[in-house]
């Protein structure tokens, strides 16, 4: 009776993440209908390459500290380790503009496929994306869901909106990019609103080192390992559409980047509504019993079972999907979703599992599983002739290795773990 009770509760509230996360994710899709036509595949490319490099070093700001959530009770410990991460955030935002105002004078011509007028604009979009991620992962771990659909719908709307906009005065990537921004500025406002930080602020210089040292002491390695290990987990999603235009074209990648986004969306959907509830269920079973054995098993059935669903949707319907609603110069997109099924199903499955490295203290193995994987990437981008070869050989190597990171995860999340400080 009790078990039927935790499941009811359970799809309850996967239900609810998903309501929104559905939404969030259905208003970029169908705002995607209007920004392929008014955008052409080269400008697209070009803003896809942009984000690409940020979503990389958005990792570079939080330190991956929005990751140590779970493990910190509910209430002012979690709230003070949130405090910890948005000071960490803005000085690193500092850093990163300057850093990116010296790239722009020393390398003119641009960097990693990125022009230095779209280089200048990092600074604010990572500053303003890793506010956005500390107040969702706040959200989530604290199981307020209401709050964290409104974050993401405000985000989710006021991007799109803004992109269709921008593009009936200039339909070129720098619109994409301003859009981008503002939209995601709005959401960190609305976050901020919904939920307020303001009374875990340390009132004293002592008690602001006394912070330091206790987040330090209890989460160093989500900063010293998991950061690293994200971002490289990062380059490799983000380096195929770099490689591809310097490689093949704009074209190319702009369809690369449109299929990624079309076929990534629907399949992150309900995803990212388990992995919300994951996180909370799975971060109370392992501070209660240092496993997260059932939650872990529950959750693996679940998305297996719909991954298996989604890809017999997917595959006989994408190229004519594509043609139809995106018209015939994004045909070569539908071609790529289906190359790309491998990849997209198994990361379904294992990316809301990933938090059980967290959750195990293993970012050092996730790290090593990290590194070879973006070695398995750079060798396939590299390795082929023709851009076919080359996204089949990268959804077919990425697929297989996360079914080892699932083999990984499975291990981790049944076994006793230590303390969080251990």
């Amino acid at each position: 009776m009790m078990h039927r009770k935790r499941l009811s509760s359970y799809w309850q509230r996967v239900a609810v993440v998903f309501s929104g996360a559905a939404l969030s994710q259905a208003i970029p899709i169908a705002g995607s209908l209007l920004i392929a036509r008014l955008y052409v595949p080269a400008e697209f490319g070009l803003f896809a390459a942009w984000y690409g490099v940020s979503v990389v070093l958005n990792l570079f700001l939080t330190a991956r500290l929005d990751a140590a959530f779970g493990l910190a009770s509910d209430g002012v410990e979690r709230g003070r380790l949130v405090v910890a991460t948005v000071l960490v955030v803005l000085g690193m935002g500092g850093l990163l503009g300057l850093l990116t105002w010296l790239v722009v004078g020393l390398w003119p011509a641009g960097l990693f496929g990125v022009s230095a007028a779209l280089t200048g604009w990092l600074a604010p979009m990572c500053l303003c994306a890793a506010l956005s991620v500390v107040w969702q992962a706040w959200a989530a771990n604290n199981g307020q869901i209401h709050a964290l659909n409104a974050i993401r719908l405000v985000q989710a709307a006021g991007v799109t909106g803004l992109q269709i906009l921008a593009a009936w005065f200039n339909p070129v990537a720098e619109s994409l990019v301003v859009a981008q921004i503002a939209g995601t500025a709005v959401a960190v406002c609305v976050a901020i609103r919904l939920l307020p930080i303001l009374a875990y602020l340390p009132r004293a210089w002592s008690e602001l080192q006394l912070l330091w040292s206790e987040v330090w002491r209890k989460y160093w390695r989500f900063p010293l390992l998991a950061m690293p290990s994200d971002m490289i987990n990062a380059s490799a999603a983000q380096l195929p559409v770099i490689v591809l235009a310097a490689r093949y074209g704009g074209e190319v990648a702009g369809c690369f980047a449109l299929a990624s986004r079309t076929l990534g969306a629907p399949l992150a959907v309900l995803g990212a509504a388990v992995r919300d509830v994951f996180i909370r269920d799975a971060g109370l079973e392992m501070r209660t019993h240092g496993h997260c054995r059932q939650v872990y098993r529950r959750t693996f059935r679940i998305l297996a079972l719909l991954s298996f669903c989604l890809v017999l949707v997917t595959v006989p319907l994408a190229e004519p999907a594509f043609t139809l609603v995106f018209g015939e110069p994004w045909r070569l997109a539908g071609v790529m979703a289906i190359w790309l099924v491998p990849l997209f199903a198994l990361r379904f499955i294992a990316s809301p599992l990933s938090y059980t490295f967290f959750l195990a203290q293993k970012q050092k193995v996730d790290l090593i599983w990290q590194s070879v994987l973006l070695g398995m990437v750079i060798v396939v981008l590299y390795g082929f002739d023709s851009y076919r070869l080359t996204l089949i050989a990268y959804g077919a190597g990425y697929a297989g290795m996360y079914v080892v990171y699932l083999m990984l995860s499975s291990r981790y999340g049944g076994r006793q773990t230590a303390g969080v400080g251990a």
